[in-house]
């Protein structure tokens, strides 16, 4: 997907942005074009739309001006579906309060608690330490201060993914999760939508960004555990694969009753996953704090606070959007303290 940024001056600059998130995309761009078509094979690219339109029409897999549908079904998401949900009626297991420097960063983490079937999204800007606080978790650092994390069963996808092995990824998933991948039921809720099934004969070491990511995702996936750590699952994936791997990771979590700590940074993924959310405060790189998990609407408006922007919510697919700065809507919702719009309705 593509939009158009146009600076209107003596002299006509037009910037041409290839973007996947669409928050970012409809903030940034004054008009947009759909790409479809069949990867690697064939590309369309549509006439310039409006900012909503554009999207709107991407996420419906149907172009009106042409009268042709490029894909089978819409993509539509609406805020977690346990936004209202009681946490405190379950079973918790707590993570105490820790302290971790590293170099000239200092991290403190309040202390909190998670539950099965519960996905806890890590909220905050580069450097505040979300990638330092999976990796406590994990077990992979260890606390300068506080308690240390009680022993968990835990699968981790770490941020970075570098293809190393030498082989297949029939291989790789053969050695890493030995039959578990090849379940019924993982095929069908994992493996199929994150189309992993037709990289299985391909090398390992050529696979593009994208690929390794999906592969990387059903690794993490496929081990048993009761608690999952996927840090950045977004990352080198287009817009669909996106709000695909959003809904894997949703459904697997709910169905398989585990718990997930997840470092996002797509907004729009984010408030799908999240039931709750750990805010970051601080400076970032110098000393940072992670806030106890709050409900996913304080945790959201909190959070859109720092960073005075206000989000609503598009009626015909429930995708946030960003307000304009000091528009009307923006206004309206400061004037409230409503940064992060939910309709339930």
């Amino acid at each position: 997907m593509k939009f158009f940024l146009k600076k209107t001056s003596e002299k006509q600059n037009y910037v041409i942005v290839v973007e996947h998130d669409l928050s970012v995309l409809d903030y940034l761009s004054d008009f947009i074009c759909v790409l479809y078509g069949d990867p690697g094979a064939y590309g369309v690219v549509t006439m310039p739309f409006s900012v909503r339109d554009g999207i709107n029409i991407f996420l419906a897999g149907f172009v009106p001006t042409e009268n042709l549908r490029f894909r089978e079904v819409s993509l539509n998401f609406k805020v977690s579906e346990n936004i209202d949900r009681d946490f405190k009626k379950q079973d918790r297991t707590t993570y105490p309060s820790m302290d971790k420097v590293l170099g000239d960063f200092k991290l403190s983490i309040q202390p909190g608690d998670f539950s099965t079937s519960e996905i806890i999204v890590l909220l905050g800007e580069n450097g505040t330490g979300k990638t330092t606080f999976i990796r406590l978790l994990a077990g992979l650092l260890t606390p300068d201060s506080g308690t240390k994390v009680t022993e968990l069963n835990v699968s981790y996808k770490p941020q970075k993914i570098s293809p190393k092995f030498e082989g297949s990824v029939r291989l790789l998933l053969h050695q890493k999760l030995t039959h578990t991948w090849q379940h019924p039921q993982f095929m069908n809720d994992v493996m199929r939508p994150l189309l992993v099934e037709e990289l299985l004969d391909n090398e390992v070491k050529y696979l593009s960004g994208g690929e390794l990511q999906r592969v990387a995702i059903v690794l993490a996936l496929g081990k048993p555990a009761d608690i999952y750590l996927i840090d950045e699952p977004s990352a080198y994936l287009d817009s669909e694969q996106r709000i695909v791997a959003a809904k894997v990771i949703k459904r697997f979590i709910l169905n398989c009753k585990k718990t997930a700590f997840v470092v996002e940074h797509d907004f729009i993924m984010a408030t799908y996953l999240a039931d709750r959310v750990i805010v970051y405060e601080g400076i970032p790189s110098v000393n940072c704090i992670a806030c106890t998990p709050q409900p996913l609407l304080t945790g959201m408006n909190r959070f859109l606070q720092m960073l005075d922007i206000t989000f609503r919510r598009d009626p015909t697919n429930y995708r946030p959007r960003i307000n304009k700065n000091n528009s009307v809507k923006d206004k309206e919702q400061k004037g409230v303290g409503q940064y992060f719009y939910y309709d339930p309705n």
